[in-house]
């Protein structure tokens, strides 16, 4: 990373590309349906993509390539390159694609900038609110309709904490996953399913749930959200060696031990 390249000048550099993603997705939203001849499916029949998630990359790309081109790329509609700088940038350019498509508000731009350690910085906005939330590492996370940061991550009883998570687009592992809820739906205040693992994670870091889990993610869907939810003060479990080998669980630190005695006897889900 050059020496003149802060976290910080990064991380504004992801704010504005996503905030004019945002633009170009709700410009293009009110011509697409679910049912449109320009969505197509990925991992199943309900897995949609839309012109929309490809211009919104091509966009965020194309700033990128402009601003630093020796930066990696690694975006869910297909961009990919190597990195000459050390640094590379994680992109879900439209995650929560079917609730943008049915028309509802719990879609968002997430873009994050890694290098050997791991998430850098990380931006998440969402378009319909105009909310946009942002970290750096070791610097603290920040929600940028209010003044303080957010720290520390209020705290809760695994009983009265409220539970977000997310579903595959294949019947199978939903299976799986609806017999897990079987086990955490009795211990804990109630689960919500909102549609966006990177606006699930930026809700425990501003303090609008407890806790967020999923077995299986992609690393675009929570580059951005885990730093953000981290740098708020969550405990963040991720990655090879842990309980959550390819997913993630994000919850405040009194909670982090309740819900892994729970979830974790079943991570093939």
């Amino acid at each position: 990373m050059p020496a003149s390249t802060t976290p910080a000048d990064l991380c504004e550099l992801a704010v504005q590309l996503a905030v004019a993603a945002g633009e170009e997705l709700l410009a293009r939203q009110q011509s697409l349906s679910i049912d449109a001849a320009d969505v197509e499916t990925k991992t199943s029949a309900s897995d949609p993509v839309s012109a929309a998630d490809r211009a919104s990359e091509k966009l965020i790309t194309d700033g990128l390539t402009a601003a630093r081109p020796g930066d990696g790329l690694l975006g869910e509609e297909g961009a990919s390159r190597p990195s000459t700088t050390g640094l590379t940038w994680v992109i879900d350019p439209l995650d929560g694609t079917v609730n943008y498509l049915y028309g509802r508000i719990d879609w968002c731009v997430s873009i994050a900038v890694e290098d050997e350690r791991g998430a850098l910085a990380g931006v998440v906005h969402q378009p319909r609110t105009g909310t946009t939330w942002s970290a750096a590492r070791d610097a603290g996370a920040r929600r940028h309709d209010t003044p303080r940061p957010l720290a520390p991550v209020r705290e809760a009883r695994l009983e009265t904490a409220l539970v977000c998570t997310g579903f595959s687009y294949l019947p199978e592992r939903r299976a799986e996953q609806a017999a897990l809820l079987q086990d955490l739906l009795p211990a804990v205040r109630d689960i919500r399913r909102g549609g966006s693992a990177a606006l699930d994670l930026c809700s425990v870091a501003d303090g609008t749930a407890d806790a967020y889990y999923e077995h299986l993610i992609q690393p675009w869907d929570v580059a951005a959200g885990a730093l953000i939810a981290r740098e708020a003060g969550a405990t963040v479990v991720r990655g090879p060696g842990t309980a959550f080998p390819q997913g993630i669980l994000a919850a405040a630190p009194s909670l982090a031990a309740g819900f892994l005695d729970i979830l974790t006897p079943r991570r093939s889900v």
